[in-house]
């Protein structure tokens, strides 16, 4: 099947197509009979319904979605599309229909994960024909389906977090089986703040994609390099011969001779580093916890955490549940190192594996919340 933008009308003019989503046949019937005459409407009754359409349909530009479904809820159907590896769907408008029983903490987790845009029940045909005019018009929906230079270079230069977490276990237990090792190392643009206010959000962008760059000449075909949220990266380094200290001697010599300037003035870029090997780990070790202690090592060599004072007792009560965790192999694990992604705002370094059990646990902790409330 061929990709396409759009289906033609009689007057060779593109006509979007749009997906409605909610398990209320009421406002499935409405909200269609609102768009039919400017958009072909496509319908679904619950998230897993829709995410299967949208890998068929390749016309549909944009989703309308309530949030309290079963099945799949809509709060998983925009995890979904923002994680997948199709970068039309990544890319795509989310509107999200909310409701009177939606709470104000649940719409926050919505807008977090990536949603477009909301608009509240009961609504008309204008708010939807302004929600729909505005995110897929022929200019924008072109953009978003490129996606920008930026983000598709990036994506080039370096591998997904599910992917690298994935070839981080395997080279672990290649380690282990083999007696050779590897560091990972974790590094941070600690002042991107400061640089987005000075230069602007694309030109930080950009100068971010400079370091990633930076850090793609230092790696060789079987190393690899991800992002981890707005200002972190990191990457596997395959010891062979040297050691961990002299490969991040190398790694640190390079990236301090990037030079960044703006507006024919030097730029201070601060650049901090953490990193562990994988030597000190055996057969009950896990991946995750290497990328732990290279965060906190990170954590460390930024101030965040002093050098006595390790990330398992740095916030009361959470070093013996969450570290404990990672005694044993398991979901757990991936749990773990999931939601300690999510507390640092670095929600595209969350697994795709995990994204579904963290999500149902997040909606138990939420329910919670609202019983005791």
């Amino acid at each position: 099947m061929l990709p396409q933008t759009s289906v033609m009308n009689e007057k060779s003019e593109p006509v979007y197509e749009v997906l409605i989503v909610d398990d209320s046949a009421t406002v499935v019937a409405t909200a269609k009979k609102m768009l039919e005459e400017s958009y072909i409407v496509s319908t679904a009754s619950n998230g897993q319904e829709a995410w299967d359409i949208l890998q068929k349909n390749l016309s549909i530009a944009m989703v309308f979605t309530d949030l309290q479904m079963p099945v799949v809820n809509g709060l998983e159907l925009l995890l979904k599309i923002r994680n997948s590896k199709d970068s039309r769907l990544a890319t795509m408008p989310v509107v999200i229909v909310t409701g009177k029983s939606d709470t104000a903490a649940g719409k926050q987790a919505v807008f977090n994960i990536g949603a477009t845009d909301f608009i509240g029940k009961p609504f008309n045909s204008l708010d939807l024909l302004t929600r729909a005019r505005a995110h897929i018009d022929g200019k924008q929906i072109n953009r978003r389906r490129r996606i920008s230079d930026v983000v598709q270079e990036e994506r080039d230069l370096l591998a997904s977090p599910s992917a690298f977490h994935s070839i981080g276990c395997q080279a672990l237990e290649y380690a282990i089986e083999n007696k050779t090792s590897f560091v990972v190392v974790y590094i941070e643009l600690v002042n991107l703040g400061e640089i987005e206010r000075l230069v602007g959000d694309k030109n930080a962008a950009a100068i971010f994609l400079q370091i990633a760059k930076g850090l793609s000449e230092t790696i060789r075909d079987e190393d690899v390099a991800t992002r981890l949220g707005k200002n972190k990266l990191a990457v596997i380094y395959t010891l062979t011969g040297d050691n961990a200290d002299a490969v991040v001697d190398l790694l640190v010599e390079h990236m301090n001779g990037l030079v960044f300037e703006h507006d024919g003035k030097s730029l201070d870029v601060d650049i901090a580093y953490g990193y562990e090997s994988s030597s000190a780990y055996g057969k009950s070790s896990t991946f995750t916890e290497i990328c732990m202690r290279a965060d906190e090592k990170l954590q460390i060599s930024i101030g965040n955490v002093s050098d006595g004072l390790s990330m398992r007792n740095a916030v009361p009560g959470i070093g013996e549940s969450i570290f404990k965790g990672f005694k044993s192999r398991g979901k757990k694990i991936g749990l773990w190192f999931a939601l300690k992604h999510v507390i640092d705002d670095d929600y595209d370094a969350v697994p795709e594996e995990h994204q579904y059990d963290l999500v149902k646990s997040m909606k138990k902790y939420l329910e919670y919340l609202e019983r005791k409330a």
